[in-house]
């Protein structure tokens, strides 16, 4: 049975924000989407009578983007019956505090409505992603202290919400996390001030392949044409022009192309927001139960109480180096080709046509002993009849019969609109000695044998990944946790 977890958006308009909205809308079937809700940050507000707005891009894009969505929407259940209906969507939309950076005095419709959420009786975790400011999602968490601070009841209200929302954060884009949210609430915390950037503005960091999936070509081929919700899809001198956006942030037009003569026209423009549901997909390989799990969220570390940070490093074949940006950058072609595949479910109204997930059976997690030969039987089948590929691995840096906590770090920083950001964390140059004997690796049968040394409690994070072989392939995994007893 399918997890899908439930999630509220927060966001600010840019243009990234709606990139990642249309491509959110394409994986609305694998998520629970219990809120959408507009807000404000240092990039983007509405303006006050005493304050004019700055890049405010309106409150008509997200309706507008969802009824582009209705106009494939009969396609997309051909697919996933899980898809929801547009006026599903429709009616968890809610206009929060967008008047300027970090107002968070006055009870909005968004953030009065966040607050119902937060104290539904719905148990399960509420993942609040924050594209812009955190200010709408403290105004909802200020009104419930204010309601319950001086009540018998507020410790009984206070541990729910603590245990209930996971907020996870691109960056912080006004005051209001460290003002308000620290000092009154330990939320468990999601902090991407790094990765996201990969994804984003920084895309042409990457290495040559992975850059190659966010170039002209690869947007032509996968993108472009295909259909109605696709075409908002905003790319590099496309023509697209955003309302109440800066002259030198429109990304669309002939003009952009002109003064950025390093960008050809339909290459990416970014979707800095969009790890933030990633990593509530089932390609997260069930990174949600531990955030130091790794997926295609990215991969983080606890650095204090429940606030976590994208400090967790991964070993990058093609570099020889640990690197932090490789926990993400690891999954972006499959990111992409699964992106380009759900794309032709736009377009295709029947189920045979188009590419879908190779369905796997359940696997469990097994207790194993030092010097034991475990093999793993995967029982796998391809929906549409195609060939499958099998890839076996053991996530080793989340493995904790290996101790990497004393490799030294390098961090790189660069400034972007007057922040600081980290862009880079990496060792040197370290050859690869730590291996686990496997064989099989390339079939549905693979046998580990587990180190003579390994301890009790050590523990081998075995990844399997299935693809189906075609042009945009499509890929489901399972992780399989082998503990030593």
């Amino acid at each position: 049975m399918k997890t899908r977890l439930r999630t509220v958006v927060t966001t600010d308009g840019e243009i990234d924000d709606i990139n990642s909205f249309i491509r959110l809308l394409l994986y609305a079937n694998d998520m629970e989407v219990a809120g959408i809700i507009l807000t404000s940050s240092m990039f983007h507000y509405s303006g006050t009578p005493e304050k004019p707005s700055y890049r405010w891009t309106g409150t008509t894009w997200i309706p507008k983007m969802i009824a582009r969505y209705g106009e494939v929407y009969a396609n997309l259940i051909q697919h996933d019956k899980d898809y929801p209906t547009p006026e599903e969507l429709n009616s968890v939309y809610r206009i929060g505090n967008i008047t300027d950076v970090g107002e968070m005095e006055i009870e909005t419709e968004g953030s009065s409505f966040l607050s119902e959420l937060i104290l539904d009786d719905d148990s399960r975790p509420l993942y609040i992603q924050s594209w812009g400011g955190t200010n709408t999602t403290a105004r909802a968490l200020k009104t419930i202290q204010e309601q319950y601070e001086h009540t018998p009841q507020w410790e009984e209200i206070k541990e729910k919400v603590e245990s209930k929302v996971v907020l996870y954060m691109i960056l912080e884009q006004d005051s209001t996390y460290r003002d308000y949210i620290v000092p009154n609430w330990n939320l468990t915390i999601l902090y991407d001030d790094m990765n996201f950037g990969y994804f984003s503005y920084g895309w042409k960091n990457l290495n040559p392949e992975p850059k190659s999936l966010f170039e002209s070509r690869w947007q032509l081929d996968h993108v472009v044409g295909k259909g109605k919700l696709l075409e908002e899809y905003a790319l590099i001198g496309d023509g697209h022009y955003l309302e109440g956006e800066l002259e030198s942030e429109q990304f669309g037009q002939e003009s952009y192309l002109t003064a950025h003569p390093n960008y050809r026209q339909y290459d990416f423009i970014s979707e800095g927001d969009s790890l933030s549901y990633f990593y509530l997909l089932p390609a997260s390989l069930r990174g949600f139960e531990d955030p130091s799990f790794g997926g295609w969220g990215g991969r983080f570390k606890k650095v204090k109480k429940q606030i976590y940070r994208n400090r967790a490093y991964d070993y990058n074949p093609l570099t020889s180096r640990f690197e932090v940006e490789y926990s993400f950058i690891r999954w972006i072609r499959a990111i992409q080709s699964d992106f380009a595949a759900r794309a032709n479910w736009c377009i295709t109204d029947r189920f045979e046509q188009a590419n879908h997930y190779p369905v796997i059976s359940d696997m469990a997690d097994y207790l194993v002993t030092a010097g034991q030969k475990v093999t793993l039987d995967a029982q796998a089948r391809d929906l549409n009849d195609l060939q499958l590929e099998y890839k076996w691995w053991c996530y080793e840096e989340v493995s904790t019969y290996w101790d990497f906590s004393q490799i030294d770090m390098i961090e790189e920083k660069t400034v972007f609109a007057d922040m600081e950001l980290v862009t880079s964390i990496h060792s040197g140059t370290i050859e690869k000695t730590w291996l686990l004997e496997m064989e099989g690796v390339h079939t549905s049968t693979m046998t580990v044998t587990i180190p003579d040394d390994a301890k009790t409690g050590d523990t081998f994070h075995m990844v399997l990944e299935i693809s189906n072989q075609c042009d945009t392939p499509l890929t489901s995994y399972k992780r399989i946790i082998l503990t030593v007893q």
